[in-house]
């Protein structure tokens, strides 16, 4: 490897997942950890793995991220969530990278491990994303979700892969499924997005049938299975959301108009 890279990761309350994360970074040259707020040990376990600590308040994802970015002292950066886990061979393959001009970013296949189950089978299996780029040809999309890290100029992939431990348990699940699928909602209808009642009649089955049997989770065992009604569930949250939000818009009086 030659350059040095930095490594950020925005967190609150990631005590039960930060150190399994942090343990595989101690290649980096830098860990940044930008932490919203955490009443738990998050920020202390980062302390014991020499990663610097800032504090920020958080106001929506893609935004959090871009600020962890600017705060890298490398032109080499690496963006990780602090639920998921380089494997060693990943670790391997990064440290014999020759970094050039002619990539300007590198994809790592990212598979989902769901209540113990590590999927093999399905889209979140070895799923690319780009994680690892030199910020002065890249940014992230400072979106309330689907913070997305854009780059201009050539990328490349990774052969091995990083773990992402999304919930170990499902009161948890539950409550991340319920959570981002507002917040899904929300933007949709930031964007100017619209949907019709009769969608949501059919959003929660079809979705299922297609995350389940077309997308090959009737594979992954019973953890497949509650996966896909996860997914469902959270699609079909999210355009209630959006519903719920474009009717209160159609119904609420315009400005300078008063009852």
């Amino acid at each position: 490897m030659n350059q040095k890279i930095s490594v950020f990761i925005i967190t609150l309350n990631e005590n039960q997942n930060i150190a399994r994360c942090l343990e595989k970074l101690f290649w980096a040259d830098e860990i940044i950890i930008v932490d919203s707020g955490s009443s738990d040990e998050t920020v202390q376990i980062g302390l014991l793995y020499k990663a610097k600590i800032i504090f920020h308040k958080f106001e929506n994802f893609g935004k959090q991220k871009q600020f962890a970015l600017l705060q890298t002292k490398n032109d080499w950066v690496l963006s990780i969530d602090a639920d998921e886990v380089l494997s060693d061979s990943l670790v391997n393959e990064i440290q014999n990278t020759v970094f050039t001009s002619e990539f300007v970013g590198y994809t790592i296949p990212r598979t989902h491990v769901f209540l113990g189950k590590v999927f093999k089978f399905g889209t979140e299996n070895k799923r690319p994303v780009l994680r690892l780029f030199n910020k002065k040809n890249g940014f992230f999309i400072e979106n309330k979700v689907h913070e997305t890290v854009i780059v201009q100029g050539k990328t490349r992939s990774y052969e091995n892969e990083m773990l992402h431990y999304t919930s170990e348990d499902v009161t948890k699940g539950i409550s991340k499924c319920v959570n981002y699928a507002l917040l899904s909602g929300e933007f949709m209808f930031e964007k100017g997005k619209r949907t019709y009642f009769i969608k949501l009649l059919f959003k929660f089955p079809l979705e299922f049938i297609k995350v389940y049997l077309f997308n090959r989770n009737f594979l992954n065992g019973y953890q497949g299975f509650i996966w896909s009604m996860f997914s469902a569930i959270g699609s079909f949250l999210k355009y209630v959301k959006l519903w719920e939000l474009q009717r209160k818009s159609i119904h609420s009086p315009a400005p300078g108009i008063h009852s």
